[in-house]
Protein backbone atom coordinates (compact mmCIF):
# COMPACT_ATOMS: atom_id res chain seq x y z
CA UNK A 1 0.00 0.00 0.00
CA UNK A 2 1.45 3.95 -0.53
CA UNK A 3 0.08 7.35 -0.35
CA UNK A 4 -2.06 8.20 -3.71
CA UNK A 5 -1.21 5.07 -5.60
CA UNK A 6 -3.01 7.13 -8.34
CA UNK A 7 -0.60 9.28 -9.11
CA UNK A 8 1.86 7.58 -11.31
CA UNK A 9 4.97 8.85 -12.67
CA UNK A 10 3.24 10.56 -15.67
CA UNK A 11 1.54 12.73 -13.43
CA UNK A 12 1.91 16.21 -12.75
CA UNK A 13 2.05 16.10 -8.99
CA UNK A 14 4.30 12.59 -9.05
CA UNK A 15 7.50 14.29 -7.69
CA UNK A 16 6.03 16.01 -5.18
CA UNK A 17 4.16 12.75 -3.81
CA UNK A 18 6.72 10.42 -4.19
CA UNK A 19 9.06 12.52 -2.13
CA UNK A 20 6.16 12.71 0.77
CA UNK A 21 5.55 8.97 0.10
CA UNK A 22 9.77 8.18 1.26
CA UNK A 23 9.20 10.59 4.28
CA UNK A 24 6.40 8.90 5.62
CA UNK A 25 7.55 5.30 4.81
CA UNK A 26 10.32 5.95 7.14
CA UNK A 27 7.90 6.49 10.16
CA UNK A 28 7.47 3.93 12.55
CA UNK A 29 3.76 4.87 12.53
CA UNK A 30 3.30 4.08 8.91
CA UNK A 31 4.62 0.65 9.17
CA UNK A 32 2.56 -0.13 12.18
CA UNK A 33 -0.88 1.42 10.00
CA UNK A 34 -0.31 -1.36 7.69
CA UNK A 35 -1.23 -4.11 10.05
CA UNK A 36 -4.67 -5.30 9.46
CA UNK A 37 -5.26 -5.00 13.11
CA UNK A 38 -3.52 -1.75 14.12
CA UNK A 39 -5.05 0.84 15.98
CA UNK A 40 -3.18 3.05 14.12
CA UNK A 41 -5.41 5.69 11.30
CA UNK A 42 -4.07 7.36 8.98
CA UNK A 43 -6.25 10.54 7.97
CA UNK A 44 -4.83 11.70 4.08
CA UNK A 45 -6.14 15.62 2.90
CA UNK A 46 -4.59 16.49 -0.45
CA UNK A 47 -5.37 19.77 -1.52
CA UNK A 48 -4.54 21.49 -5.43
CA UNK A 49 -5.39 24.86 -7.14
CA UNK A 50 -6.25 25.35 -10.57
CA UNK A 51 -4.19 26.88 -12.77
CA UNK A 52 -5.19 28.01 -16.62
CA UNK A 53 -5.72 25.40 -19.27
CA UNK A 54 -7.78 22.83 -16.84
CA UNK A 55 -4.38 21.84 -14.94
CA UNK A 56 -3.62 21.35 -11.47
CA UNK A 57 -0.88 22.83 -9.32
CA UNK A 58 -0.37 20.97 -5.73
CA UNK A 59 -0.36 23.06 -2.80
CA UNK A 60 -0.24 20.35 0.69
CA UNK A 61 -0.67 17.38 2.09
CA UNK A 62 -1.38 16.32 4.86
CA UNK A 63 -1.05 12.76 6.32
CA UNK A 64 -2.11 12.42 10.05
CA UNK A 65 -1.19 9.27 12.15
CA UNK A 66 -4.28 8.95 14.42
CA UNK A 67 -4.36 6.06 17.80
CA UNK A 68 -6.56 5.58 21.06
CA UNK A 69 -3.96 4.78 23.41
CA UNK A 70 -6.45 4.14 27.37
CA UNK A 71 -2.96 5.18 29.06
CA UNK A 72 -2.27 8.60 27.83
CA UNK A 73 -3.66 11.62 29.63
CA UNK A 74 -5.85 12.30 26.44
CA UNK A 75 -6.63 8.79 25.65
CA UNK A 76 -5.45 9.81 22.27
CA UNK A 77 -2.44 10.99 19.86
CA UNK A 78 -1.30 11.80 16.61
CA UNK A 79 1.57 12.47 14.42
CA UNK A 80 1.05 14.57 11.22
CA UNK A 81 2.91 15.45 8.96
CA UNK A 82 2.42 18.21 6.40
CA UNK A 83 3.95 18.50 2.91
CA UNK A 84 4.01 22.09 1.01
CA UNK A 85 4.13 21.55 -2.59
CA UNK A 86 5.52 25.70 -2.75
CA UNK A 87 8.58 25.19 -0.09
CA UNK A 88 8.90 21.02 -0.88
CA UNK A 89 9.39 20.99 3.35
CA UNK A 90 7.80 18.47 5.82
CA UNK A 91 6.95 19.70 8.93
CA UNK A 92 5.53 17.28 11.84
CA UNK A 93 3.44 18.47 14.69
CA UNK A 94 2.77 16.12 17.55
CA UNK A 95 -0.71 16.63 18.73
CA UNK A 96 -2.16 18.52 20.09
CA UNK A 97 0.24 20.91 18.72
CA UNK A 98 -1.75 22.39 15.33
CA UNK A 99 -0.89 26.10 13.55
CA UNK A 100 -4.27 26.21 12.59
CA UNK A 101 -5.49 25.09 16.25
CA UNK A 102 -3.35 27.28 17.84
CA UNK A 103 -4.82 27.06 21.51
CA UNK A 104 -5.37 23.14 21.70
CA UNK A 105 -2.11 22.71 23.36
CA UNK A 106 -2.24 25.33 25.90
CA UNK A 107 -5.48 24.24 26.72
CA UNK A 108 -4.90 20.49 27.49
CA UNK A 109 -1.01 21.63 28.61
CA UNK A 110 -3.20 20.88 32.59
CA UNK A 111 -4.23 17.73 31.48
CA UNK A 112 -0.58 16.09 30.18
CA UNK A 113 0.05 14.38 33.34
CA UNK A 114 -3.25 13.49 33.65
CA UNK A 115 -6.52 14.50 36.18
CA UNK A 116 -4.13 14.28 39.12
CA UNK A 117 -1.01 15.50 37.81
CA UNK A 118 0.32 18.62 38.65
CA UNK A 119 -3.23 19.78 40.52
CA UNK A 120 -5.08 19.42 37.43
CA UNK A 121 -8.68 18.61 37.70
CA UNK A 122 -9.26 17.98 34.05
CA UNK A 123 -10.37 15.08 32.43
CA UNK A 124 -10.07 14.91 28.92
CA UNK A 125 -10.76 12.45 26.27
CA UNK A 126 -10.70 13.39 22.62
CA UNK A 127 -12.79 11.63 20.39
CA UNK A 128 -12.20 13.32 16.93
CA UNK A 129 -9.36 15.51 15.25
CA UNK A 130 -9.44 16.77 11.44
CA UNK A 131 -5.95 18.10 11.07
CA UNK A 132 -6.12 22.03 10.29
CA UNK A 133 -10.20 21.95 10.77
CA UNK A 134 -11.51 21.15 14.47
CA UNK A 135 -10.76 18.91 17.35
CA UNK A 136 -13.60 17.52 19.15
CA UNK A 137 -13.08 16.28 22.45
CA UNK A 138 -15.32 15.50 25.76
CA UNK A 139 -14.49 16.59 29.07
CA UNK A 140 -15.24 16.69 32.84
CA UNK A 141 -13.66 17.93 36.29
CA UNK A 142 -13.86 15.27 38.64
CA UNK A 143 -12.79 16.94 41.47
CA UNK A 144 -15.94 19.07 41.24
CA UNK A 145 -17.71 16.29 40.40
CA UNK A 146 -19.24 17.97 37.12
CA UNK A 147 -21.08 16.42 34.45
CA UNK A 148 -18.84 15.80 30.83
CA UNK A 149 -19.63 17.73 28.41
CA UNK A 150 -18.71 18.26 24.98
CA UNK A 151 -15.66 20.38 23.50
CA UNK A 152 -14.98 21.79 20.19
CA UNK A 153 -11.71 24.36 18.85
CA UNK A 154 -12.28 25.26 15.38
CA UNK A 155 -11.03 28.35 13.41
CA UNK A 156 -10.61 31.01 15.49
CA UNK A 157 -12.56 32.64 12.27
CA UNK A 158 -15.54 30.07 12.51
CA UNK A 159 -15.59 29.98 16.47
CA UNK A 160 -18.54 32.66 16.87
CA UNK A 161 -20.77 31.52 14.33
CA UNK A 162 -20.23 28.07 14.98
CA UNK A 163 -21.40 28.84 18.53
CA UNK A 164 -24.34 31.05 17.83
CA UNK A 165 -25.96 28.78 15.44
CA UNK A 166 -25.69 25.93 18.15
CA UNK A 167 -27.75 28.05 20.16
CA UNK A 168 -30.39 29.36 18.01
CA UNK A 169 -31.16 25.23 16.40
CA UNK A 170 -31.34 24.41 20.21
CA UNK A 171 -33.85 27.28 21.12
CA UNK A 172 -35.54 26.21 17.41
CA UNK A 173 -35.88 22.63 18.61
CA UNK A 174 -37.36 23.71 22.45
CA UNK A 175 -40.02 26.07 20.59
CA UNK A 176 -41.30 23.16 18.36
CA UNK A 177 -42.62 19.12 18.66
CA UNK A 178 -40.19 17.56 17.30
CA UNK A 179 -38.36 14.06 16.86
CA UNK A 180 -35.01 14.69 17.44
CA UNK A 181 -32.98 17.12 19.89
CA UNK A 182 -29.84 19.29 20.09
CA UNK A 183 -27.43 19.45 22.47
CA UNK A 184 -27.31 22.28 25.00
CA UNK A 185 -24.63 24.89 24.47
CA UNK A 186 -22.62 25.37 27.37
CA UNK A 187 -20.04 28.00 27.36
CA UNK A 188 -17.66 29.31 24.81
CA UNK A 189 -14.22 30.31 25.62
CA UNK A 190 -12.67 33.06 23.16
CA UNK A 191 -9.17 32.95 23.88
CA UNK A 192 -9.04 29.30 23.48
CA UNK A 193 -11.67 28.75 20.33
CA UNK A 194 -13.11 26.55 22.13
CA UNK A 195 -17.33 26.26 22.69
CA UNK A 196 -19.03 23.90 25.08
CA UNK A 197 -22.45 21.37 24.78
CA UNK A 198 -23.94 19.70 26.41
CA UNK A 199 -22.43 15.94 26.49
CA UNK A 200 -25.22 12.80 25.48
CA UNK A 201 -24.94 9.25 26.22
CA UNK A 202 -25.08 8.38 22.90
CA UNK A 203 -24.41 6.02 20.29
CA UNK A 204 -23.97 6.91 16.28
CA UNK A 205 -27.09 5.61 14.14
CA UNK A 206 -24.79 3.80 12.01
CA UNK A 207 -24.14 1.27 14.54
CA UNK A 208 -28.52 0.32 14.40
CA UNK A 209 -28.14 0.42 10.81
CA UNK A 210 -25.80 -3.25 11.30
CA UNK A 211 -29.22 -4.85 11.89
CA UNK A 212 -31.47 -6.88 8.96
CA UNK A 213 -34.04 -3.66 10.20
CA UNK A 214 -31.71 -1.02 8.28
CA UNK A 215 -35.04 0.17 6.10
CA UNK A 216 -36.36 0.96 9.48
CA UNK A 217 -33.98 3.03 10.47
CA UNK A 218 -33.60 4.75 7.35
CA UNK A 219 -36.92 5.40 7.00
CA UNK A 220 -36.76 7.35 10.66
CA UNK A 221 -33.51 9.39 9.42
CA UNK A 222 -35.28 10.84 6.78
CA UNK A 223 -38.56 11.41 9.15
CA UNK A 224 -35.62 13.82 11.01
CA UNK A 225 -34.35 15.34 8.22
CA UNK A 226 -37.50 16.28 7.27
CA UNK A 227 -38.46 18.19 10.66
CA UNK A 228 -34.65 19.75 10.48
CA UNK A 229 -35.54 21.35 7.31
CA UNK A 230 -38.51 22.65 8.88
CA UNK A 231 -36.81 24.58 11.95
CA UNK A 232 -37.49 28.25 12.07
CA UNK A 233 -33.66 29.05 11.85
CA UNK A 234 -32.47 32.51 10.07
CA UNK A 235 -28.88 33.95 10.88
CA UNK A 236 -27.04 31.13 8.84
CA UNK A 237 -25.17 32.06 5.42
CA UNK A 238 -27.95 31.28 2.34
CA UNK A 239 -26.35 28.66 -0.04
CA UNK A 240 -25.40 30.11 -3.63
CA UNK A 241 -26.77 27.66 -6.73
CA UNK A 242 -24.00 29.68 -8.73
CA UNK A 243 -21.65 28.64 -6.44
CA UNK A 244 -22.78 24.80 -6.37
CA UNK A 245 -22.23 25.08 -10.02
CA UNK A 246 -18.96 26.40 -10.57
CA UNK A 247 -17.95 23.73 -7.67
CA UNK A 248 -19.37 21.14 -10.17
CA UNK A 249 -16.75 22.51 -13.39
CA UNK A 250 -13.97 22.36 -10.86
CA UNK A 251 -14.48 19.01 -9.35
CA UNK A 252 -15.19 17.92 -12.77
CA UNK A 253 -11.22 18.98 -13.99
CA UNK A 254 -10.09 17.26 -10.80
CA UNK A 255 -11.65 13.81 -11.36
CA UNK A 256 -10.54 14.25 -15.24
CA UNK A 257 -7.04 15.27 -13.40
CA UNK A 258 -6.64 11.72 -12.19
CA UNK A 259 -8.38 9.72 -14.42
CA UNK A 260 -7.93 11.05 -17.92
CA UNK A 261 -9.79 7.92 -19.05
CA UNK A 262 -13.16 9.28 -18.01
CA UNK A 263 -12.64 12.66 -18.84
CA UNK A 264 -14.82 12.84 -22.07
CA UNK A 265 -17.66 11.07 -20.03
CA UNK A 266 -17.86 13.51 -17.30
CA UNK A 267 -17.03 16.19 -19.31
CA UNK A 268 -20.61 15.15 -21.01
CA UNK A 269 -22.02 14.32 -17.81
CA UNK A 270 -21.24 18.27 -16.21
CA UNK A 271 -22.90 19.34 -19.61
CA UNK A 272 -25.68 17.74 -19.06
CA UNK A 273 -26.15 19.19 -15.54
CA UNK A 274 -25.25 22.63 -16.52
CA UNK A 275 -27.54 22.74 -19.13
CA UNK A 276 -30.46 21.33 -17.05
CA UNK A 277 -29.86 23.27 -13.82
CA UNK A 278 -33.33 23.45 -11.56
CA UNK A 279 -34.96 27.28 -11.47
CA UNK A 280 -34.45 28.36 -7.43
CA UNK A 281 -36.38 30.88 -5.40
CA UNK A 282 -33.60 31.64 -2.16
CA UNK A 283 -36.87 33.17 -0.37
CA UNK A 284 -38.27 29.55 -0.80
CA UNK A 285 -34.97 28.14 1.13
CA UNK A 286 -35.13 25.70 4.28
CA UNK A 287 -33.11 25.51 7.29
CA UNK A 288 -30.35 23.12 6.18
CA UNK A 289 -28.10 20.95 8.58
CA UNK A 290 -25.43 21.61 6.17
CA UNK A 291 -23.81 17.89 6.58
CA UNK A 292 -26.52 15.54 7.62
CA UNK A 293 -25.25 11.79 7.62
CA UNK A 294 -26.56 8.91 9.46
CA UNK A 295 -23.35 9.60 11.62
CA UNK A 296 -24.52 12.89 12.75
CA UNK A 297 -28.02 11.24 14.00
CA UNK A 298 -27.50 9.80 17.77
CA UNK A 299 -29.42 7.55 19.25
CA UNK A 300 -29.78 8.87 23.24
CA UNK A 301 -31.72 6.07 25.05
CA UNK A 302 -34.28 5.82 22.62
CA UNK A 303 -34.21 9.37 21.11
CA UNK A 304 -32.99 10.99 18.10
CA UNK A 305 -30.43 13.63 18.95
CA UNK A 306 -28.69 15.67 16.16
CA UNK A 307 -25.23 17.37 16.24
CA UNK A 308 -22.64 19.41 14.42
CA UNK A 309 -24.38 22.02 12.78
CA UNK A 310 -21.51 24.09 11.91
CA UNK A 311 -21.97 24.48 8.15
CA UNK A 312 -25.65 25.14 8.76
CA UNK A 313 -27.21 27.48 6.30
CA UNK A 314 -30.69 28.25 4.29
CA UNK A 315 -30.61 26.63 1.22
CA UNK A 316 -32.33 23.64 -1.29
CA UNK A 317 -33.51 20.76 1.06
CA UNK A 318 -33.32 18.71 -2.28
CA UNK A 319 -29.50 19.30 -2.03
CA UNK A 320 -28.84 18.14 1.77
CA UNK A 321 -31.50 15.11 0.74
CA UNK A 322 -29.40 13.87 -2.31
CA UNK A 323 -25.91 14.05 -0.38
CA UNK A 324 -27.06 12.04 1.96
CA UNK A 325 -27.97 9.60 -0.16
CA UNK A 326 -24.47 10.08 -1.95
CA UNK A 327 -22.75 9.40 1.14
CA UNK A 328 -23.92 6.99 2.74
CA UNK A 329 -21.80 4.33 0.73
CA UNK A 330 -19.37 6.02 2.88
CA UNK A 331 -20.80 7.12 6.19
CA UNK A 332 -22.32 4.13 7.44
CA UNK A 333 -19.35 0.89 7.72
CA UNK A 334 -22.28 -1.82 6.87
CA UNK A 335 -22.31 0.06 3.30
CA UNK A 336 -19.38 1.09 3.05
CA UNK A 337 -17.66 -2.54 3.42
CA UNK A 338 -19.86 -4.13 0.87
CA UNK A 339 -19.12 -1.15 -1.90
CA UNK A 340 -15.23 -1.80 -2.01
CA UNK A 341 -15.95 -5.65 -1.50
CA UNK A 342 -15.42 -6.87 -5.39
CA UNK A 343 -17.29 -9.89 -4.11
CA UNK A 344 -20.47 -8.60 -3.33
CA UNK A 345 -22.71 -6.20 -5.21
CA UNK A 346 -23.61 -3.06 -2.87
CA UNK A 347 -25.72 -1.07 -6.09
CA UNK A 348 -29.48 -2.94 -5.11
CA UNK A 349 -28.79 -2.56 -1.17
CA UNK A 350 -27.45 1.31 -1.83
CA UNK A 351 -31.05 1.70 -4.09
CA UNK A 352 -32.93 -0.22 -1.11
CA UNK A 353 -31.70 2.15 1.67
CA UNK A 354 -32.20 5.25 -0.34
CA UNK A 355 -35.25 4.70 -1.20
CA UNK A 356 -36.32 4.04 2.18
CA UNK A 357 -34.88 7.10 3.44
CA UNK A 358 -36.53 9.38 0.59
CA UNK A 359 -39.73 7.32 1.81
CA UNK A 360 -39.30 8.68 5.60
CA UNK A 361 -38.80 12.26 4.45
CA UNK A 362 -41.65 11.86 2.07
CA UNK A 363 -44.08 10.40 4.41
CA UNK A 364 -42.78 13.18 7.11
CA UNK A 365 -43.45 15.79 4.97
CA UNK A 366 -47.00 14.62 3.55
CA UNK A 367 -45.38 15.39 0.13
CA UNK A 368 -43.56 13.72 -2.89
CA UNK A 369 -40.67 15.18 -3.62
CA UNK A 370 -39.70 15.83 -7.46
CA UNK A 371 -37.64 13.13 -8.63
CA UNK A 372 -36.42 15.24 -11.58
CA UNK A 373 -35.00 17.73 -9.32
CA UNK A 374 -33.57 15.34 -6.67
CA UNK A 375 -32.01 13.47 -9.44
CA UNK A 376 -30.14 16.32 -10.96
CA UNK A 377 -28.53 17.11 -7.41
CA UNK A 378 -27.93 13.43 -6.82
CA UNK A 379 -25.71 13.40 -9.66
CA UNK A 380 -24.07 16.32 -8.43
CA UNK A 381 -23.26 15.02 -5.13
CA UNK A 382 -21.70 11.79 -6.78
CA UNK A 383 -19.57 14.10 -8.62
CA UNK A 384 -18.32 15.91 -5.26
CA UNK A 385 -18.16 12.44 -3.90
CA UNK A 386 -16.09 10.85 -6.03
CA UNK A 387 -13.47 14.39 -6.00
CA UNK A 388 -13.77 13.99 -1.82
CA UNK A 389 -12.37 10.40 -2.29
CA UNK A 390 -9.43 11.33 -4.83
CA UNK A 391 -8.31 14.32 -2.36
CA UNK A 392 -8.21 12.10 0.91
CA UNK A 393 -6.86 8.79 -0.83
CA UNK A 394 -9.99 6.86 0.01
CA UNK A 395 -10.44 6.03 -4.00
CA UNK A 396 -9.69 2.13 -5.20
CA UNK A 397 -10.36 0.55 -8.21
CA UNK A 398 -13.63 -1.45 -7.27
CA UNK A 399 -15.48 2.00 -5.44
CA UNK A 400 -14.23 4.24 -8.35
CA UNK A 401 -15.96 2.07 -11.39
CA UNK A 402 -18.74 1.57 -9.00
CA UNK A 403 -19.55 5.23 -8.69
CA UNK A 404 -18.51 5.80 -12.48
CA UNK A 405 -21.23 3.03 -13.27
CA UNK A 406 -23.79 4.70 -10.97
CA UNK A 407 -23.10 8.09 -12.52
CA UNK A 408 -23.85 6.37 -15.93
CA UNK A 409 -27.04 5.07 -14.68
CA UNK A 410 -28.25 7.97 -13.04
CA UNK A 411 -27.11 10.02 -16.17
CA UNK A 412 -29.23 7.86 -18.65
CA UNK A 413 -32.08 8.22 -16.12
CA UNK A 414 -32.14 11.84 -16.23
CA UNK A 415 -31.93 11.88 -19.89
CA UNK A 416 -34.57 9.46 -19.74
CA UNK A 417 -37.05 11.77 -17.88
CA UNK A 418 -36.95 14.55 -19.91
CA UNK A 419 -35.50 17.59 -20.68
CA UNK A 420 -36.69 19.68 -17.54
CA UNK A 421 -35.64 19.22 -14.01
CA UNK A 422 -37.72 21.32 -11.88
Amino acid sequence: MELFPFVGPEHPFYSDIARLRTEVSRHPLWRDAMHRTSPTAVRTLMRGRQIPGGEWRLQWVYVSFQFRDESRPLRFDALTLLYSAKTQRIDAYEFPRDPYLPTAASFFADAASGPMGRGSDLDVDVRRYVPRRRLTFLVRRPLEGGAPVVGKFVRNAELETAYETLGEVYRAVARTPSIFSVAAPRGIDRNSSVFFQEARSAEPLTVRLETDRSSDVLRSVGAIHRDVHTLDVRHVPTWDIRAFVDSLNARVQWIAFFCPAQATFLEDVRELLITHVPRVDPDAYAFCHGDFRCSHVLQDDGSAVVIDFDAAMRADPYLEVAKLMALLKHDVPFFRQRFVNAEEDAADLLTAACQAYVEGYQERAHQTLNPKRLLWYRIGCEIHYLARMIAQDLLDPISFDRVIRLLHDLSEQFRGDGARSS
